[in-house]
């Protein structure tokens, strides 16, 4: 993927990233001490004075030195400062209310207010967030555009509709990691591709990806693959680059080949019936912020990609084998019957058309 050098973005992302594990402070003093303060707008409808009072839980797997526990701090506190406690979130980390599975369950069935996770972990209610799992649908597109699409557009729209028919109103939507390859040996091409044995997370549809373009896939708990690259038993890994970096893999990997075949999408949804409940001043300052607090989520993930990329580059030494149009092509072609079986899982033509559309 392209990525656009949004340097005002990031330079506020780099001062959020620095507050990484620190307890967000709900009683800010005014808007600008808010960790979202240069993403946030200000201009909301003012709640009544006499209006209810709504305090949320919230569930997610990650832990409280990521970006999604930072992303879920500033939302808290921008919910708490501009609704003047009419609105709170407690947050719960570190899947205390479940896994991902159990978590948007429990939240269709109005347990849990608002989840955030991996979108096609609930894909048993919601096909269509399996989007997101198709093979080089974002491949070669820059993030900017990405953002856009998934913000502001009729597959935005239609993505919300699908989520209200399970139960479920989509608050955020946001993809911007991508799943590149590593690998001791250099990718220019399929041929340098054939038989190549990469590691792959234990996944059929991860596998057949690899299968189809040629290379070796070998499914590996995570846990196993830096012995694994050490030891030979693989040459090469899919993964996201802050997972290379804190695993150490480059220690045992020479390249980095920006394949960008998989984008990581990630929503969170809140119980729709509890959304619906809500007055409208209510309903349209939890969206407004919501919006806002995604593209707080783009400029920090932004920031930590690029951040693990240099790390990769720098203090590891690893050479970055840059893909031509010709080779990302190929590749695409490639991998159309991965791409088709996907597609038949989500099963909406009309939404890969509409985020074709965005993405113009």
């Amino acid at each position: 993927m392209k990525r656009t050098k949004l340097m005002a973005l990031v330079c506020a992302a780099a001062m959020a990233l620095s507050t990484f594990g620190g307890a967000a402070d709900v009683q800010a003093a005014d808007a600008g001490s808010l960790a979202a303060a240069e993403f946030l707008s200000g201009e909301y409808d003012a709640l009544p004075a006499d209006g209810p009072t709504y305090n949320l839980v919230v569930g997610y797997a990650g832990g409280e030195n990521t970006i999604s526990h930072v992303v879920m701090q500033g939302f808290q506190e921008a919910l708490n400062f501009y609704s003047e406690g009419k609105m709170t979130l407690t947050l719960y980390p570190n899947a205390q209310l479940g896994s991902d599975a159990e978590m948007i369950s429990s939240c269709i069935a109005g347990d849990i207010d608002i989840v955030s996770q991996c979108g096609s972990t609930h894909a048993t209610f919601v096909p269509e967030t399996q989007i997101f799992d198709t093979p080089f649908l974002f491949s070669g597109v820059e993030i900017d555009k990405v953002e856009e699409a998934l913000l502001n557009s009729d597959f935005r729209t239609m993505y919300n509709e699908a989520n209200e028919k399970a139960g479920l109103k989509c608050l955020m939507l946001m993809a911007a990691e991508t799943m590149d390859l590593t690998s001791n040996k250099a990718v220019y091409s399929l041929d340098d591709l054939k038989g190549l044995k990469i590691r792959t997370a234990q996944s059929e549809s991860r596998m057949k990806i690899w299968s189809e373009l040629g290379a070796n896939p070998t499914p590996l708990a995570y846990s196993e693959l830096y012995m694994a690259l050490q030891n030979g038993t693989v040459e090469a890994s899919d993964n996201i680059y802050s997972n290379d970096v804190t695993a150490g893999l480059g220690e045992q990997q020479k390249y980095i080949i920006p394949t960008d075949h998989f984008l990581v999408g990630f929503d969170t949804t809140m119980n729709l019936n509890k959304f619906n409940e809500m007055p409208a001043e209510y309903q349209n300052m939890l969206l407004k912020i919501s919006e806002e607090i995604t593209r707080y989520n783009y400029a920090l993930t932004i920031a930590d990609i690029e951040k693990n990329l240099q790390t990769l580059i720098n203090d590891y030494d690893m050479e970055v084998c840059e893909i031509s149009d010709d080779f990302r092509a190929a590749l695409t072609e490639k991998a159309q019957p991965a791409i088709e079986a996907t597609k038949a899982l989500v099963g909406n033509d009309a939404l890969y058309d509409a985020l074709a559309a965005a993405l113009q």
